[in-house]
């Protein structure tokens, strides 16, 4: 069994924990979230850690088997006459899920599957939800629901958003993180606990990944730290930092 605390938990399941710990089965699943309503009382074999503890990210909109299809091209499309150009080749598969797994991401799209890619998906360490032409309506709910740098156009920041990328003919990186911080240099009303909810848990319940989003009992979340916080108004910095935990 595993404890970890931070300055801060945003659990998106209540309000952020000061000192919080939160308990990890063997397995990594969610056993507990103890509230210290924040004290600092010392226990044995506690991992603390100064930054805020956050769930692993969903990225509602990677383009992993068909890396140069870009969103304007499936948004203006009639789907079942869309033009899909070479798919990725299983390296560059394996390089967008390496970029996935590395900057915390625990669930993923991926559009118009390939069946070359199935075996590295089962290998890795990320849940997927595949997009296929006849998905009209969870296309439809991305299209009004995802913010990246292709969506910023006329939002209203109350809405249950997600949080998407791209593909790495677009991205440097597929970093759900980066879109974060970009998202709050152009939205500075955005808090942090907003942003986490918009990176995690509301993908989460759109993609139905009922085991990630929230630290929550018996979910499989991972967990993230960022540090560098903006503590006083509880904001992203440009010079965030992200490591992953689990």
């Amino acid at each position: 069994m595993r404890k970890i605390s931070a300055s801060y938990i945003i659990s998106n399941a209540g309000t952020p924990l000061k000192n919080g710990i939160l308990v990890l089965n063997d397995d990594n699943s969610v056993v507990e979230l103890i509230d210290r309503e924040g004290t600092t009382k010392e226990i044995q074999n506690l991992e603390y850690y100064s930054g805020v503890l956050v769930p692993g990210f969903v990225d509602c909109f990677a383009f992993l088997s068909w890396p140069k299809t870009n969103c304007d091209q499936i948004i203006l499309s009639n789907l079942s006459e869309l033009n899909l150009e070479e798919p990725a080749s299983d390296f560059e598969f394996q390089k967008a899920i390496n970029h996935l797994e590395a900057f915390g991401t625990k669930g993923t799209t991926d559009f118009f599957s390939t069946e070359s890619h199935n075996t590295l998906k089962l290998k890795s360490k990320l849940s997927f939800r595949n997009i296929n032409r006849e998905s009209q309506n969870i296309l439809s709910t991305l299209f009004e629901s995802v913010l990246g740098r292709s969506f910023l156009n006329n939002i209203s920041i109350d809405k249950p958003f997600c949080i998407g990328t791209g593909s790495l003919a677009t991205h440097a990186k597929l970093s759900v993180f980066e879109e974060m911080k970009y998202l709050q240099n152009l939205y500075s009303e955005i808090n942090l606990e907003s942003l986490i909810k918009y990176s995690s848990l509301n993908g989460a319940n759109l993609l139905g990944f009922d085991h990630l989003g929230s630290f929550e009992k018996n979910k499989k979340p991972g967990v993230n730290l960022i540090t560098n916080i903006d503590y006083e108004n509880f904001r992203l910095k440009s010079d965030s930092k992200l490591k992953v935990l689990i």
